[in-house]
Formats: structure tokens, C-alpha cells, sequence
């Protein structure tokens, strides 16, 4: 058994790395490994990946917190971004203070957006510097671990796979109309503007259907989340933010869920969506193709293209039965790949590998 410090935003913090890690400490790796976390989660007004004074005296305090809580640690288990600089910096640094103390140290790159972003000399350059004191780096879809493969040894690079818990079947029941569900933070970035697009040219075609939105402001800040809100009319329901606990709840009030981002790695909420037994439409980003199977649990279609999306969403919401079995497929497929307990698994397995070289 090792003794593990987990380092990243957990609640109130809200979106994908918040759910992974409440993911992994409620999965059958507490029984197999002494687990701590240390939730670097701040108030304030949300700075994700800026150069500011305050991000940098957070980063500073978070710095010394890592440091204090390794002490008695044999792995410092890492979850961020990873992108863009600052974000980058900030994990060396972390993972810096955790290789002080002795520790294995493990990044775990979360973010799709790091695809996109290490597309120069200087950017790798700085990758390598960050990713210098882990002895691991994780990558949760597949073009991550190849980008990852190209700042670091490959044999220290390894892939694992999301996972979400699987329940109990929920007891759906259809509504009239419709509903189409998303969940995630309200930014531009995350398609939502192309999916209230693509509600309008539903609407305009006689497509009957609630839209709902259940998210919050993105680390980038309030200026994001305004140009949303911008976009939306009155027939479009925004939920704000709920918690772990009452997500259930959101995915079966539903009857489509759709995620219409512009990059991803491998997200949570398709996987969440899926376990529910919704049919998914969601872009051809990051790893969603091999969670979603194009015209057997959902559709996959091209990012920032609002005609294609009302396309794949139009015989989904015109077609009960079509709903019914692309849920089904869905829900077997997560239980058999993508469950809390395949990942779960997979970490505990990278655990005993590293515990050899810790003291």
C-alpha cells in the first residue's frame, strides 16, 4: 500500500478535474492505497492560466502547501491542464516541490487544450522543464500521450482512461418535448454558443425541444460566461452549477445530451451522459470517438459547425425509439470501458509500479 497525496481543484470548483478526482477517492483505490488529497480549490474571481500578481501568489502558497503535506508521502499525484504557460510553470513548480521531499511524482495532464498549445520550439522547451521532476505523466486521451511523447521519455508517458461510476439503471421517462442536456462550464470555447445556434435552426424547422444548460463561470472568468449569456433567448434554461450528489438527477431529467466543444481530451460528462443511458451528440475532439460510436450510441460530428449539430440532434429528438436504443448501447459500452473501476485499476496498477523508488 502507498501513501498518496493528491493534488488538485476540488469542490466548489466545478468541470472535469473536480469530478476525477472525487471519482478516485470514492473508487476501490482508497481500499488499495493510503490516499490524502490536498484541494488547491480557491475563492475569488476565477484566473485560470493568466499572468497576474494574484496568480502568482496563489501558485506560491500552493507551492508550500505541497511541500508541507509530502512529508510523509511516497507518490504526489498531480492533476492539472497543463496548459497554457502559467498553467504549465505552475505544475513544474508543484511537482518540483513534491520531488524535494522524495516523493514519486506523477502529473496528470487533463486538458485538451495542451494538444493545440505546444506548437513551438519555446513551448516544448518549457514542457520539458516542467515535466522534468515527474517520474510519470499521464495523458487521458491518445493525442495527448503522443504530445506528451515528444517532451518526454515515452516509456515514462502512459494512458488511462477516464472513467465514471456505473449504477443502477435510471427509470427514464420521455419528455414532451424533448430535452437536450449540457453540462459544463458556459464559454464559447465549450461549442455552447454553436449549440444555441444550432437550437435556433431546430426551432426554425419545427423541431420541437427544451434546451438545458447546468454549468457555471469558466477559469477564464466572467468575460466568457457574459458572451454565452449574450447568445441565449428565452427558451433556453440555465440551471447554473450542481453539485456531484444531484447530477444523477440532471442526467435523468434529460433526453439527449450534447457537448459541442471545440477541443477536449476525453470529457467526463459523455461518459456521465452515457452511464445514464442518454444518446450523445458531441464533436469529433480529443478521445470522444472512441467513447461515443457514431450512429450506434450517438452521433460525433465536426466542432463549430451549429448545421452539422442540428443535424445529428433533429432524428433524436423526432425518434423515442431511437433515443431508447442509442442510451442502451451507451450505458453497456462505459460499463465496459469506461467505468470508475477500469481507471481506477489502471492508477493503482501505475501506484505499484512506482513504489519501488520510493523510499
Amino acid at each position: 500500500m502507498s501513501r498518496v497525496l493528491l493534488v488538485g481543484k476540488g469542490a466548489p470548483d466545478r468541470g472535469g478535474i473536480p469530478t476525477f478526482l472525487e471519482t478516485l477517492l470514492t473508487s476501490r483505490l482508497r481500499e488499495e492505497h493510503d490516499l490524502r488529497f490536498l484541494n488547491l480549490a480557491h475563492t475569488g474571481t476565477p484566473e485560470g492560466g493568466r499572468l497576474s500578481l494574484s496568480n502568482a501568489r496563489r501558485t506560491l502558497q500552493d507551492v508550500v502547501a505541497v511541500w508541507r503535506a509530502a512529508g510523509d508521502r511516497d507518490i504526489v499525484h498531480i492533476h492539472s491542464a497543463l496548459a497554457p504557460a502559467v498553467t504549465a510553470l505552475r505544475a513544474g513548480l508543484l511537482a518540483g516541490a513534491a520531488r524535494t521531499r522524495g516523493c514519486a511524482v506523477v502529473l496528470h495532464a487533463h486538458g485538451g487544450g495542451l494538444q493545440s498549445w505546444l506548437n513551438s520550439p519555446g513551448r516544448r522547451r518549457l514542457m520539458r522543464l516542467a515535466l522534468r521532476p515527474a517520474d510519470r505523466m499521464v495523458a487521458v486521451w491518445t493525442a495527448g500521450r503522443e504530445i506528451l511523447e515528444t517532451v518526454a521519455p515515452p516509456e515514462r508517458v502512459v494512458l488511462v482512461d477516464n472513467g465514471v461510476p456505473v449504477g443502477e439503471p435510471t427509470e427514464r421517462q420521455e419528455h414532451q418535448p424533448p430535452r437536450i442536456l449540457y453540462v459544463g462550464l458556459l464559454t464559447p470555447r465549450k461549442g455552447v454558443v454553436d449549440l444555441l445556434e444550432a437550437s435556433r435552426l431546430l426551432r426554425e424547422r419545427g423541431v420541437r425541444h427544451e434546451l438545458l444548460l447546468v454549468g457555471g463561470t469558466p477559469d477564464e472568468g466572467p468575460s466568457a460566461e457574459a458572451a454565452v449569456r449574450a447568445a441565449m433567448d428565452d427558451d433556453v434554461k440555465a440551471l447554473g452549477s450542481r453539485p456531484p450528489e444531484q447530477m444523477h438527477e440532471a442526467y435523468a431529467d434529460a433526453d439527449v445530451f450534447c457537448l459541442p466543444s471545440w477541443w477536449e481530451a476525453m470529457p467526463l460528462s459523455v461518459l456521465e451522459a452515457m452511464a445514464a443511458g442518454l444518446p450523445v451528440v458531441a464533436t469529433d475532439v480529443g478521445d470522444v470517438g472512441r467513447a461515443v460510436s457514431d450512429g450506434t450510441t450517438g452521433y460525433v460530428v465536426p466542432a463549430q459547425d451549429p448545421e452539422k449539430l442540428a443535424a445529428a440532434l433533429e432524428p433524436l429528438l423526432t425518434d423515442s425509439e431511437l433515443r431508447r436504443r442509442m442510451g442502451a448501447a451507451g450505458r453497456e459500452r462505459v460499463t465496459e470501458r469506461f467505468s470508475s473501476a477500469v481507471t481506477a485499476a489502471a492508477v493503482s496498477a501505475l501506484y505499484a509500479e512506482l513504489r519501488p523508488v520510493t523510499r
